[in-house]
């Protein structure tokens, strides 16, 4: 294996883990927003994404250095084509994460700001995935196709293929935050909410396999490149999910709260192991690829030395940090 390809598998993960936990973070305020005015509920997701949340972050910053030190001219061009998505899903990043720090502080002092903060929350939130998943699928429409995007107006991220895919982001980052929420709330014996957020759970669960059912008759319809990728070198992935799909429903359906939350993880996977493998080897169009936008080789061999290195000391980092606050009140022993 070559070490561009290997560098991108490494990129790979990376995303995939941005998807499952930064995704139950996005997950936790779009169901924050539709929680209506249950303070419970509400208090719930705080505290479940706590102070993790923008821990999780760690995994975009961490991908966005590899593309940009492993792939130049790859990020170079992804940053042209795809500027207006991803300067908005920024700017919604940082609009939901002020807006759940001031609401905490606003919180029983001005009732109309907490109000309009929880807005603010919920609707970055949402924006912030739907853009991720509508760039990713119109650069995997774009790279599939026999002609690479040049400009900006070449690129599809407001059309009707990556408008539904966007939908699915969203759909399955509430859905990750449903399984995680009421895992913790079963674990922490808290059984009536839990069974609230179970019901999310089926809602989303639910809408995650029916739009991506839609998603793959959309592909055949206005993409059918992609959709060839996605029916043959991708099959496996995209069986997985749906399987996974299924099973995280069935999981809810009998109150197996922790098969259902890494049914829900798996599902993440599939989705973006899926989207990857459709689109390799190529970053964006047909003429960049893995290996023609990759840096020199010492500056690969460096980076993949370093990434491995950032790794080792964030991977034990993370773990102790879910398992501290896994477990907030820890029993004191003299």
């Amino acid at each position: 294996m070559s070490l561009p390809a290997l560098i991108a598998i490494g990129l790979g993960f990376a995303l995939t883990a941005y998807a499952v936990l930064a995704g139950a973070d996005f997950g936790a305020g779009i169901l924050d927003l539709i929680s209506g005015h249950s303070p419970e509920q509400r208090s719930a997701l705080a505290r479940t994404i706590g102070p993790l949340w923008e821990a999780n972050h760690v995994w975009l910053i961490f991908s966005i250095t590899i593309l940009f030190s492993a792939f130049p001219t790859g990020f170079a061009a992804l940053g042209t084509v795809l500027l207006a998505p991803f300067t908005l899903a920024v700017m919604a990043i940082v609009v939901r994460g002020a807006a759940f720090g001031l609401r905490t502080e606003a919180a029983g002092r001005q009732a109309r700001s907490a109000k309009l903060l929880g807005w603010a929350f919920g609707a970055g939130s949402i924006a912030a995935p739907l853009l991720f998943g509508a760039s990713a699928a119109a650069l995997a429409q774009v790279s599939s196709s026999a002609h690479g995007a040049t400009t900006v107006s070449s690129l599809p991220w407001t059309g009707l293929f990556a408008a539904i895919v966007g939908l699915l982001a969203v759909s399955l980052c509430a859905h990750l935050a449903a399984t995680f929420v009421t895992y913790r709330l079963k674990d922490t014996g808290q059984t009536a909410l839990a069974h609230r957020f179970r019901r999310r759970g089926l809602q989303t669960g639910t809408a995650v396999l029916a739009l991506s059912l839609l998603a793959l008759l959309t592909a055949a319809w206005k993409a059918p490149a992609l959709w060839h990728r996605l029916s043959t070198a991708a099959l496996p992935l995209l069986v997985t999910g749906v399987l996974a799909t299924i099973l995280s429903l069935y999981a809810l359906a009998r109150r197996r709260y922790l098969l259902a939350r890494g049914a829900a993880m798996l599902t993440a996977g599939a989705i973006i192991w899926g989207w990857l493998i459709a689109q390799s080897p190529r970053l964006i169009g047909t003429r960049l690829t893995i290996h023609t936008a990759a840096a020199t080789h010492p500056a690969l061999t460096a980076i993949a030395i370093a990434g491995a290195a950032v790794l080792i000391t964030v991977l034990p980092a993370f773990y102790l940090l879910y398992i501290l606050f896994a477990h907030p009140s820890p029993e004191i022993t003299q």
